[in-house]
């Protein structure tokens, strides 16, 4: 069954009135971003290479009151949860993971010299958490625009990505790429992201009402990046580019790999950046071609890449991706996000988007004992502070 997409305007209603109901104020200041998901692209972001992203229509939403001098209140609708912060401790991580998202924002922007003032603050989202569809970047991003909303001091969107990516490393402990913030920054509606992430330029694809539908199908397991399987992977790519005497993968050709023959996980971890950043590339052109077979070919490439080379996949969503190739309509499909659980991504045939959900979903549910999150999403636009009512 299609997972409900409640809209934007909702969220930011939901929001505000949490913040009426937890400040006895009514919600003065407003802001959202959406999730992203990743088409083509993995683990490829700090490695200097090419991503190939969408953000998508589904949002978290903030709303803002004043509130206690010194201190920061937020009330989570999607987890169900409140913390606060002390304005005095910007620079000591949270007890509450989720916290550092937010904490980490107001940090970086303390240090460029905007201060945050005492607020309370209500979150509402759609982005799934724990599925590899960006909700920590949503947040971030958010954060962002409401609290320049709030002080009325505005970074520029390439300074705005630079906290947001700083606030992730270095408050949530993530060592995040830069895709994630950047497309959810920049992104415009009905088009796709592509991004080069040694020079950081980027150029919109077009993904509109003519392409096919994309499904997104969570697996029900939830990943954890701040874990060590992720710091472990570019570890693993600094090693390779060392053995081989360059920066970065971005700059190993194909034949350059056969200098890591006898290098065993390097080798693999190379080999899927290298081959993932020409997917990259041959994607685009697919898209422009309108070529639907040629892109999920490379879809379904990029996951067995990320399976057998970069090992960042899991069983669960191994299943999804061979549960909804099976399947009449669908071009191709692959995980998304870093890994270790989450979602895949599936590009079916708009005609066939309930009936493949629907399969997929009975077939994993009869394999695992539960029915997976099914979301049709859309090329959406990208953060932003809402000054009126939508």
């Amino acid at each position: 069954m299609m997972e409900s997409n409640p809209s934007l305007a909702s969220l930011i209603d939901s929001a505000s009135a949490a913040v009426a109901e937890l400040s006895g104020q009514t919600a003065r200041w407003r802001a959202a971003a959406p999730g992203r998901v990743n088409l083509i692209g993995e683990h490829t972001d700090y490695n200097q290479g090419w991503v190939l992203p969408v953000a998508i229509d589904r949002y978290t939403a903030m709303a803002a009151a004043p509130g206690v001098p010194g201190q920061i209140r937020v009330r989570s609708l999607a987890i169900a949860q409140e913390s606060s912060l002390s304005l005095d401790q910007l620079h000591t991580p949270h007890r509450d993971p989720w916290m550092r998202y937010v904490q980490g924002v107001i940090a970086q922007y303390d240090s460029r010299g905007v201060h945050c003032p005492g607020l309370d603050v209500a979150v509402a989202s759609s982005v799934p958490p724990g599925g590899g569809l960006s909700s920590s970047a949503a947040l971030e991003l958010a954060t962002a625009h409401l609290l320049e909303a709030v002080t009325e001091q505005a970074l520029t969107g390439s300074e705005r990505i630079e906290a947001c990516v700083q606030a992730e490393r270095e408050m949530a402990g993530v060592p995040c790429g830069i895709m994630d913030q950047t497309v959810v920054e920049l992104a415009e509606s009905g088009q796709a992201l592509l991004l080069d992430c040694a020079d950081q330029t980027a150029r919109s694809v077009p993904f509109d009402s003519q392409a096919p539908a994309l499904l997104v199908i969570h697996s029900g397991v939830s990943h954890a990046l701040a874990e060590g399987a992720y710091a472990q992977r570019r570890a693993d790519c600094e090693q390779a580019c060392a053995q081989l005497g360059v920066n970065t993968l971005r700059e190993v050709s194909p034949d350059q790999l056969a200098r890591l023959k006898d290098e065993g996980v390097l080798l693999q971890r190379a080999t899927h950046v290298v081959s993932e950043n020409q997917r990259v590339c041959d994607a685009v052109t697919a898209i422009e071609q309108r070529q639907w077979d040629r892109l999920g070919a490379l879809m379904t490439a990029s996951h067995r890449s990320l399976r057998d080379d970069y090992e960042v996949s899991c069983p669960e969503l191994d299943l999804l991706v061979e549960l909804a190739t099976a399947e009449p309509g669908v071009y191709g499909a692959r995980m998304t996000g870093g890994g270790f659980g989450g979602c895949v991504i599936v590009l079916v045939a708009s005609d066939r988007l309930e009936a493949v959900a629907g399969s997929v979903s009975g077939q994993y549910n009869e394999h695992m004992g539960w029915a997976p999150g099914c979301y049709r999403i859309q090329a959406g636009a990208g953060a932003r502070e809402i000054c009126t009512a939508l």
